[in-house]
Formats: structure tokens, sequence, C-alpha cells
């Protein structure tokens, strides 16, 4: 890896996230964007050649795969939707549960190469056909992925074929995070250690935002205390319980509790062993 890798793996994410968080902030399109350094990151080709920027960087990242199985695709299948579509009841919906996190991980090639909306589509030829025909060139007319991805209007969005696109980028980046913080976890253990000996029991929290725009620096964790989460999550009474709750009772000997903050305000948790000897 040179130190060119790492500073344009830098500027990808920067402007992938920035680009997911316009995306929630009501530009729709941003996806473009992302589908752009998506295609840099994970299926770049020159001249027959592999380039992409990630799995240099991190030849050995693995991934998760879709939620569902790959044989429920045949030549009969028209259009088949992966994960679940979610509503917050004001009229705005959204792509939901799209990665199984239960299975086992596999390669990014793998991952690229699984089936995706239909039998002859898989994840790789989506985020090229939204990369080369529409955020970096214009094509007059779309492929039979678009027009398939575009033609399902969500309330609250334009399509699916957004949907997916800022999706993927969101999970890219959190994989990317976690992948990292298991890298340093000797040293992340030692930190969370001392903040809950120095300040009571609380959680380490990440940033994906801050993450994606300052990759070369490492994964920002911080610590938060109990009266700092309830602070933080006092806007959200049932997912503030719940933290609270788990703040509680882990055991503080062993484990920490980590708690990511995604880009688009969503709050994933794990629960993390110490790696300290």
């Amino acid at each position: 890896m040179t130190s060119k890798s790492l500073k344009d793996l830098e500027a990808s994410f920067s402007v992938l996230v920035s680009n997911v968080k316009n995306y929630y902030s009501g530009n729709k399109h941003a996806y473009l964007p992302v589908a752009v350094e998506l295609r840099k990151l994970l299926c770049d080709t020159q001249r027959g050649k592999d380039k992409s920027l990630l799995k240099r960087v991190f030849p050995h990242l693995r991934l998760k795969p879709l939620q569902g199985s790959q044989n429920k695709f045949d030549e009969y299948t028209v259009f088949y939707i992966p994960g679940r579509l979610a509503s917050d009841g004001n009229g705005v919906s959204k792509v939901w549960q799209l990665i199984n996190e239960n299975a086992a991980s596999i390669t990014i090639d793998e991952w690229l190469a699984q089936k995706f909306i239909d039998s002859a589509t898989t994840i790789k030829d989506f985020i090229r056909s939204v990369a080369d025909k529409e955020g970096a060139h214009s094509d007059e007319e779309f492929n039979v992925a678009l027009r398939k991805t575009k033609s399902f209007m969500i309330p609250g969005s334009w399509s699916l074929c957004d949907q997916y696109i800022v999706f993927f980028g969101r999970y890219l980046t959190k994989t990317l995070a976690i992948w990292m913080l298991n890298d340093d976890l000797k040293k992340i253990s030692e930190y969370i250690r001392s903040q809950s000996d120095r300040f009571g029991r609380g959680c380490a929290i990440i940033d994906l935002h801050e993450f994606g725009l300052h990759i070369s620096e490492g994964v920002p964790v911080s610590y938060a205390t109990y009266e700092g989460v309830a602070s933080m999550l006092s806007g959200n009474p049932d997912n503030c319980k719940t933290v609270l709750k788990s703040i509680n009772t882990y055991d503080i000997s062993n484990n920490f509790l980590l708690f990511i903050k995604d880009i688009n305000t969503e709050i994933w948790g794990y629960q993390q062993r110490m790696s300290i000897t």
C-alpha cells in the first residue's frame, strides 16, 4: 500500500460520506457521486485489471452477504427485492435489513458477485450501471438494472435505485470502521477501561461521518458516560431506555458497549470483548 493509495482512500470516503449526508438532508441527486465512489472502491477496472481502491488498501476486508437465499433467483425471476422496506409512519419509507448481519462474512469479490434484482444482475453490475450510466457519464437510455430499480418508487424517496446505492455506501463505511477497530482493539480496550475506571459506566461511540472524513487518522472512538448517553438520546425515549438498560447491565470487567452513529443518525449497538493482557 502506498501513501497515495491511503490519501486516495480518505478522499474517496470523504466524498462518499459527505454525499450520503447530503442525500439524507434532502438532496436526492447526491446518490450519484456515492455510486461513483463505490465503483472506485469496489469494482474499478483498467484495461481488464482490477484497480479497486479498497481491495488495494484492505485486501482481506470481508463483508456480510445479502438477506435471503441466492437460490431464489432463476430465469423466471423478473424482479426480486432483497431486504425489507420500512415506513416511519410519516409517509417516508426506507430500505431496511438488506444485509444479513448474522451470516458468515465473505470476500469483497464474492459479495459483488451476489445476484441482486434478478438472475442476470449482480451487485457489481448494479453499482457500475449507476456509476457509469448516470454518475460519471450520461447514457441516453437506462439499462435493465436501472430501469427496474427506478421503476419502483418509494414514498419520501425517488426510487429503489438511490436507496440501494446510499445503503451500500453506509454499510461499507460501517464495516470498514469495525474492521479497523478490531485491528487496533487492544489500544481501544485500554482507552475504554481507563475512561470507565475514571467516569464509571458508559459506552464507546463512533461517528461514521467523522470516521469517513478522516480515515487516515484511524477510528475516532469517544467515551460517553451514562448521563452523557441519556442527554444524547433524550429526543428518542424508546432508544434511550434500551441503551441505558444495556449500560447498566453489561459485564464491565470483560466487555465494553459500542454504539455506532450512522450517517443517517441511526444507532447500531454492539457488545465487544475487551482485549487487554
